[in-house]
């Protein structure tokens, strides 16, 4: 008999043992490399980065998630959640609604860690297209007059503004006013000229795109013969 035959003979006794030696050994190192293991919780934002400047998220449903995570002792007291959150690419967002599912690789945690939940695991998330809207601007004056007699001629420039929004909050703007300008700060004799800023549009889902301010010119009418 060959070496090789002794080897083959030995390898081949007691297989059965063997094997179940083997199989009780994986799993004393599977309990021995999990033992000391800690599960801890995180609570983080919902965000979406690079939306296309034609969409607003109007709603992230929930706006938080919960995550049970794994990973060695005392790892989790150490992790500050103040600049951690979930961001979702919004650069193929479409509008209206869509659901998300969420993975690890939307949250930038420490290797060590494994995410063994996500409570809920999906996102609602509701896109509204945004339009562009031309509104005139007016003038607005606040105190009195003190005597003044001397009628006043007033001149915006620019005098309209482009404001953003959706097509409802849009349609509810008619147009936009200057911050007050005092009338008694205004003596009628000579040309005067302020640089005043916009009141904000009325909506939260509106913005003012230009100009931030105006240059408002008031001359005394001159009197015809």
């Amino acid at each position: 008999m060959t070496r090789w035959d002794e080897i083959k003979r030995a390898v081949g006794k007691n297989l059965v043992l063997k094997f179940l030696a083997l199989i009780l050994a994986l799993a004393l190192w599977f309990h021995i490399s999990r033992k000391g293991q800690e599960y801890f919780s995180l609570t983080l934002p919902v965000t979406v980065a690079h939306l296309p400047s034609h969409l607003e998220l109007k709603s992230s449903t929930p706006d938080q998630v919960t995550l049970t995570l794994e990973g060695p002792p005392g790892l989790g007291s150490r992790i500050r959640t103040n600049n951690l959150s979930i961001l979702l690419d919004g650069r193929s967002f479409k509008p209206g609604r869509q659901s998300i599912h969420l993975t690890r690789s939307m949250i930038t945690l420490p290797t060590a860690v494994s995410i063994v939940r996500f409570t809920p695991r999906t996102v609602s998330l509701v896109l509204m297209p945004l339009f562009r809207k031309t509104v005139p601007i007016l003038p607005q004056f606040i105190g009195q007059e003190h005597g003044r007699i001397t009628p006043l001629m007033v001149r915006i420039n620019p005098n309209q503004a482009i404001i953003e929004g959706d097509t409802t909050s849009l349609a509810g703007i008619r147009f936009l006013k200057t911050r007050p300008i005092e009338l008694s700060q205004l003596t009628g004799s000579t040309q005067q000229t302020f640089d005043i800023p916009l009141m904000p549009p009325n909506f939260s889902h509106v913005r003012l795109l230009s100009p931030l301010s105006v240059v408002v010119t008031v001359d005394p009418v001159k009197k015809t013969r």
